[in-house]
């Protein structure tokens, strides 16, 4: 009898650690689905950035560029800018936020830098210099929203 009973109590705390292994591998299951499924929002805010949709966009119409510059975008009322060099000149993309200078910009389609006003186009809140840039560069900047 007092085998039958420690067969019994063996096999219910065999039984006992098997869910809570099972336990710890379906939280360890659901953990893991949590970290991929932030890994796939960091990718997703990455690949929004509109930057990197231009770089990504100006390799599609085969417009390399050698180097990649920040620029003092507050010099001209902006928040970012960035130079790409290619071989053909230099590419200013600049970021505004809402206010005044963009609405100026917007209205004037220029920007003065240098003591020199250069013509720009801009797309929402993002303006680039388009003094003697090609339409494949242009049709970028324009194609992206």
């Amino acid at each position: 009898m007092k085998k039958l009973m420690m067969v019994m109590m063996c096999v219910t705390l065999l039984a006992g650690c098997g869910n809570d292994d099972k336990k710890n591998n379906n939280d360890n299951n659901t953990a893991n689905n949590n970290n991929v499924t932030d890994t796939n929002d960091n990718k997703t805010n990455t690949n929004d950035n509109w930057f990197d949709r231009f770089e990504s966009d100006l390799k599609g119409k085969n417009v390399n560029y050698s180097n990649k510059t920040s620029l003092d975008a507050t010099t001209i009322g902006g928040a970012e800018g960035y130079r790409y060099a290619t071989e053909n000149g230099n590419i200013d993309v600049y970021r505004f936020e809402d206010g005044d200078e963009l609405n100026r910009i917007m209205k004037e389609k220029k920007i003065r830098m240098n003591d020199k006003d250069s013509n720009v186009e801009v797309n929402d809140h993002y303006v680039i210099v388009s003094d003697g840039l090609s339409d494949d560069i242009m049709n970028v900047f324009r194609g992206l929203k």
